[in-house]
């Protein structure tokens, strides 16, 4: 099952590599200033960026560190993380194919580990935190952005259904509880520094993840029944038509620092 979920991974992000890059929402996203923004660096760090998709994140901390390696399990993506950053000149920047479930680095060797809309992709979670706390320093910090699911069970298995029919290679959306209690276990503080509602256009959404016409159908089925709790959670907004036009995710800002 763990394979054929990486199988999955490396399928969804080699058809659609290119629009990474491209798309305003990882390129440019307030979420990355906001990561970036969101501690203390000096130039002397040492940053390992899981899930690094077409490398915005590595690359936006890179003018504030000593080096930063990218890394990801799709090497269709590693390929254009690799272009991106010698067409900017970035130097300190290099880009690898791994999995945040078995790192291929020693322990304690990176002062901060970063981690953008990638966790709810990872077919263990408890095994990726525990091996980002490994390779954690003493006192680094494991900075990480994604969806998250709410507390409510309704609304949890809501979104959670929903992320699965637009791509199959999403995992699970976790609880912020459950990020709380995966840190302390494996030997990290949690603290949360914000959340949000991030809206996303639904045509662009599924476009982008190539969803096929069968299953955007039964997404536009399942916003249209979405009950009321979760039409307000979610801002799920319906066409004249009834088709779906917008929705939200919630979205977190998350530390977790090694003690």
């Amino acid at each position: 099952m763990e394979n054929q979920n990486k199988d999955a991974v490396r399928l969804q992000f080699s058809q659609n590599a290119m629009d990474y890059r491209t798309s305003a929402l990882f390129a440019e996203g307030k979420d990355l200033r906001k990561m970036v923004g969101s501690m203390s660096l000096y130039g002397h760090e040492r940053i390992l960026d899981l899930g690094t998709g077409a490398g915005h994140t590595a690359l936006a901390f890179s003018p504030f560190v000593s080096e930063c390696v990218g890394m990801d399990l799709t090497d269709a993506m590693v390929k254009v993380a690799t272009r991106l950053a010698d067409e900017r000149g970035i130097s300190n920047v290099k880009f690898q194919v791994g999995d945040a479930e078995n790192i291929p680095f020693s322990s304690e060797s990176f002062d901060v580990v970063t981690c953008r809309f990638a966790s709810h992709h990872f077919g263990d979670i408890k095994k990726a935190i525990q091996e980002i706390s490994r390779v954690l320093k003493p006192g680094g910090s494991l900075v990480l952005v994604d969806h998250y699911a709410p507390e409510i069970d309704e609304l949890d298995l809501f979104v959670n259904r929903l992320d699965r029919l637009r791509d199959p290679s999403h995992v699970r959306e976790h609880r912020l509880s459950e990020y709380k209690l995966l840190f302390e276990d494996f030997a990290m503080e949690y603290k949360e520094l914000s959340t949000w509602n991030l809206s996303l256009d639904f045509q662009d959404w599924v476009e982008r993840a190539r969803t096929p016409d069968a299953m955007r159908n039964q997404l536009v089925a399942y916003l249209q029944g979405a009950s009321e709790l979760c039409r307000d959670e979610f801002q799920v907004q319906l066409n004249d038509d009834g088709t779906p036009s917008s929705f939200c995710l919630k979205c977190a800002l998350i530390h977790g620092f090694k003690l």
